[in-house]
């Protein structure tokens, strides 16, 4: 019941600033060292400071209970739209892990108080609830290092990504199925994308397969890049400029931290390379380029790279299929 209890006014902390950081994004900032790793110390050193020690007499109990205070923020905050599904699957793990060590942390000062007093009585220690000032200090701990953090902990990064397929057609017949408008078939491959919410690809219209030619590729949702030819090489290769206007990208495509185009990443180009192979097939690859813009481009660069993967994959599957169906 205690550890019940420690946990909904941990998670009620937590829900509290993740509030403020989301009303005031330009000065905080969600995707923020300051949010990302010192906000959940905080909550997991409230959720463990909460609890009696005698309840919590392992290092291992202290580490693993504040998951559960970011499991419920994660379900209050999916539940009311506050966050999307793919935001949480991708920061959860972040987060429960750095709530674990504020658990540790709280947990090593209620064992070093219990080995200094040996008569500290757990029972009428009121759970060792902390006071007031002390849970605004805890509060304005996360504020005080996102103010300070700011955007200095962000910078650009650039990301490659290539897929390959394998197409049972001539160059030629791949070529003319590449630039001409093409209607998609209806299946798609089962993608990780697919299960974090990304729309499917709809269609492509391009107007003419010159320089300065543009596409606009349609997917589901009203997702819409404009993309504009700068360099082409008929019957071999094609290097198009992805554009994107992240005023007309509907927040709920994706989540209002990865609006493609705004602040935390830009698409760049997709160039398509054709290679003849000796059975009379060809190789068609798909490379595609983007920045992202955080503070642990590390981590975000593994999620991205599983996302762009699939995306590259499912247009290189329905390329694969209307050219070998022509």
């Amino acid at each position: 019941m205690r550890l019940l209890v420690s946990i909904i006014i941990a998670a009620i902390f937590g829900l509290a600033i993740r509030l403020l950081f989301g009303l005031f994004d330009r000065p905080l900032g969600v995707m923020t060292i300051a949010f990302f790793f010192v906000a959940p110390m905080c909550i997991g050193y409230l959720t463990i400071l909460l609890i009696p020690y005698q309840a919590n007499q392992t290092a291992t109990g202290a580490f693993f209970k504040p998951w559960l205070t970011c499991l419920l923020i994660l379900v209050i905050t999916v539940t009311f739209n506050i966050e999307g599904d793919i935001c949480w699957m991708m920061a959860y793990p972040v987060l429960a892990f750095f709530a674990g060590v504020g658990g540790l942390v709280a947990f090593n000062r209620k064992k070093k108080r219990a080995m200094v007093d040996e008569k500290w009585d757990f029972e009428k220690d009121e759970w060792d609830k902390p006071g007031g000032l002390q849970v605004s200090f805890l509060f304005l701990i996360p504020i005080l290092a996102g103010l300070l953090e700011g955007d200095r902990t962000s910078s650009f990064k650039e990301i490659s990504v290539e897929k390959q397929v394998e197409i049972k057609a001539s160059p030629t017949v791949v070529w003319n199925t590449l630039i001409k408008n093409n209607q998609p078939v209806v299946t798609h491959p089962f993608s990780f994308s697919s299960v974090l919410g990304f729309p499917h690809h709809v269609s492509t219209v391009l107007d003419t397969p010159i320089v300065g030619g543009s596409r606009i590729a349609t997917y589901e949702k009203g997702l819409v890049f404009t993309e504009i030819i700068r360099k082409i090489q008929p019957g071999q290769s094609m290097t198009v400029e992805i554009q994107t206007d992240p005023s007309t990208i509907s927040k709920a495509i994706m989540d209002e931290h990865i609006v493609i185009g705004g602040k935390h990443i830009k698409m760049k180009e997709d160039e398509y390379t054709l290679k003849p192979l000796p059975n009379g097939t060809t190789l068609l690859t798909l490379s595609s380029r983007f920045d992202i813009n955080t503070p642990f481009n590390w981590y975000a660069g593994i999620w991205a790279r599983l996302l762009l993967s699939d995306i590259l994959t499912e247009e290189l599957s329905t390329l694969q299929q209307a050219g070998e169906t022509r």
